[in-house]
């Protein structure tokens, strides 16, 4: 049954113990009603390195040891359903002769890991208890032996909306030596009680909790009386702790129609990238989801056929309105389901297109250092989205958008805005912008690496991939 969150650590313990426990009313955890939302992000592995200190009977005596803790983690878990951690494992070295003190004839090692995962949410906390089991390990010549323990963890199942960070904790250890198996049964050691050092983080993952939400139904607010808004309607809508993102790789591509031109900019990244949730703070319904941030794209080199015969070359950016002060763009969107069960993201984008580094048949063509459209240029795009992993939006396939007219371009009194006006402004352009959640990775040597730690290629096999969730009509 799964592992059910309440404020009271040594109560739930005792009870999960006995396998009796279950949901309570004013506790962290319980059973929603309404089903849940159909895009659920893929499963992230997640690692902690923690430094305990181990009491060995004596001569050995106290030995402060390295624990490494990995596990897969769901990115986001609905209330009241379980949330299922896999591939749970602890992994620690013995010293030489700490090992020797357990088997002082050689041969292997084997026994029992005695652990808790830490979870807590704003001032209510609780510990899931993990029992695991380190397989025979045979000593080496040589040096220390290093033990893996695996086990099973309980699920866990959490009835307050926002985000749950998880935390290792200290093991127990109870080692002994491989019997023959002729041997007679000794009787097990008590097991070693390690505690964790002080003064270091020990957060293994944050699980994203929301409320349960219906398929094809975009959450709205209860209407409240008088005719108000729907934002109005509520007293006390309640705004969530807002998740980090990570690193995000955003990829950009326009057509412009006019010129037959296709700009495909370098891999960008979003900066401060967030997801925020918003709910009824009394019936968790969702009012909101939207994701913010801020990003640089990248300047992009085109060629194309001005007037559909003269080769131009051309660098394009997108900038922000206030560009000569900044290059960083703000974003903000908001998420929906859409009937199919999708969750798509719906964003506008307000920026301002700079053409520079021009070059008519080879020829350099000085365009100035503003040569920019006259008014900003609109962006509405929508499209299928995951804020936890890939993302695929773009301008209405019908409308696209409109490319204003140019101004302040030209050097040494040339006037060339009307000429780029001419080539170049019009509707029926769109736009694409694709985003991929990266695996981190602090490997100096990049080629060490896990895949997913770099962004796809525009128009590789990998990018190609990524891209086989459906696109809007």
């Amino acid at each position: 049954m799964p592992r059910r969150v309440r404020p009271r650590s040594v109560t739930v313990t005792a009870l999960a113990a006995a396998g009796l426990l279950s949901a309570a009313n004013g506790a962290l955890t319980g059973v929603g009603s309404a089903a849940p939302a159909p895009a659920v992000p893929p499963d992230t592995k997640a690692t902690a390195s923690v430094s305990v200190t181990c009491p060995f009977a004596d001569p050995l005596g106290p030995r402060q040891l390295t624990v490494e803790t990995s596990a897969t983690l769901p990115a986001q878990a609905k209330t009241g359903a379980a949330a299922t951690i896999r591939e749970f494992s602890a992994k620690l070295t013995l010293p030489r002769d700490v090992a020797l003190s357990l088997v002082p004839d050689g041969g292997s090692l084997q026994g029992g890991v005695k652990t808790a995962i830490a979870v807590h949410q704003s001032d209510r906390a609780d510990t899931v208890p993990v029992a695991l089991t380190v397989a025979p390990t045979a000593l080496p010549e040589t040096g220390d032996v290093t033990l893996t323990a695996t086990g099973a963890v309980p699920d866990i199942a959490i009835n307050t909306v926002g985000p749950v960070t998880l935390d290792v904790t200290a093991p127990a250890l109870t080692l002994a030596a491989v019997p023959a198996p002729d041997a007679a049964e000794t009787p097990a050691a008590p097991p070693i009680a390690c505690t964790l050092d002080a003064g270091q983080p020990a957060t293994l993952g944050k699980i994203l909790v929301l409320p349960k939400t219906v398929p094809g139904k975009e959450a709205k607010p209860k209407p409240g009386p008088g005719g108000v808004t729907a934002q109005e309607a509520l007293a006390d809508p309640l705004e969530l702790p807002p998740t980090p993102l990570g690193l995000v790789s955003v990829l950009t591509k326009s057509t412009v129609a006019k010129l037959g031109a296709e700009v495909v900019s370098d891999p960008a990244f979003l900066i401060n990238g967030l997801f925020i949730l918003t709910v009824d703070s009394e019936t968790f319904e969702i009012i909101d989801r939207r994701v913010t941030g801020s990003t640089l794209f990248k300047p992009a080199t085109t060629t194309f056929l001005g007037f559909g015969f003269v080769p131009v070359t051309a660098t394009v950016e997108f900038l922000p309105l206030d560009y000569r002060d900044s290059k960083v763009i703000e974003i903000s969107g908001s998420l929906y389901d859409t009937p199919e069960g999708e969750t798509y993201l719906r964003t506008s984008l307000t920026v301002m297109a700079r053409l520079s580094d021009a070059k008519v048949n080879g020829v350099p063509l000085d365009l100035g250092p503003d040569c920019v459209t006259a008014k900003p240029v609109s962006l509405e795009l929508s499209g299928p989205y995951d804020p936890f992993s890939v993302g695929h939006i773009r301008t209405d396939p019908e409308k696209g958008f409109e490319l204003p007219a140019f101004r302040g371009c030209g050097a040494g009194g040339q006037q060339l805005s009307p000429l780029l006006t001419g080539m170049g402004s019009g509707g029926g352009n769109q736009a694409f912008v694709d985003t991929y959640n990266l695996v981190p990775c602090t490997e100096p040597d990049h080629t060490q690496c896990p895949p997913g730690s770099d962004p796809p290629v525009p128009g590789s096999a990998a990018a190609a991939a990524k891209k086989a969730v459906k696109k809007p009509s």
